[in-house]
């Protein structure tokens, strides 16, 4: 599906009406400058007309001077577009506020999750803070005696002796 940029109508008077569509899908293979080299047969899907219209309205449109094209090697053209049927141009394009994009978070806040990351949506897991230290060490030894799976910032593993775990929260996961 192409996308355009809003064009004064003005600026497609001196056209005649039946050649606008093609312009228009002509237009959003060009870069800033104008210059495009789509096929036939690709402007021939993008406009939903068959290969001899649109190759008779590319004629008709480098005749009224809209655009010039020029033959490339292997039976191809490369086209330029006059400048004031270009979105980009002065007066032609509806002016747009020029402003600086937001910073990005690399996790915001979701409305539907209730504060868990946007990313993290579908699992519906929270990712909360733990309520006190006791659940903090209760999940930890929980997962050890599953995966065996420690953090060193977690301090010495519950087999090695200076643990930090609490003593009532190791002797019940003990």
């Amino acid at each position: 599906m192409l996308s355009f940029v809003p064009v004064a109508f003005s600026a497609y008077s001196a056209v005649r009406r039946h050649l606008h569509w093609t312009l228009q899908n002509l237009v959003s293979f060009a870069d800033r400058s104008g210059k495009c080299f789509p096929s036939v047969r690709t402007l021939a899907a993008a406009t939903g007309t068959p290969r001899s219209t649109v190759s008779r309205h590319l004629a008709q449109l480098a005749a009224e001077g809209v655009i010039a094209r020029q033959r490339r090697p292997g039976g191809v053209y490369a086209y330029v577009i006059e400048a004031r049927f270009l979105p980009a141009a002065r007066g032609v394009s509806h002016s747009r506020e020029k402003g600086v994009p937001p910073a990005r978070r690399e996790e915001q806040e979701s409305k539907k999750t209730g504060g868990a990351p946007a990313r993290f949506a579908k699992s519906g897991v929270s990712f909360g803070e733990m309520p006190d230290e006791r659940a903090k060490w209760e999940a930890r030894l929980r997962s050890w005696r599953q995966s065996r799976f420690w953090l060193p910032l977690w301090g010495p593993k519950p087999t090695e002796p200076g643990c930090f775990a609490p003593v009532e929260v190791l002797a019940a996961h003990g």
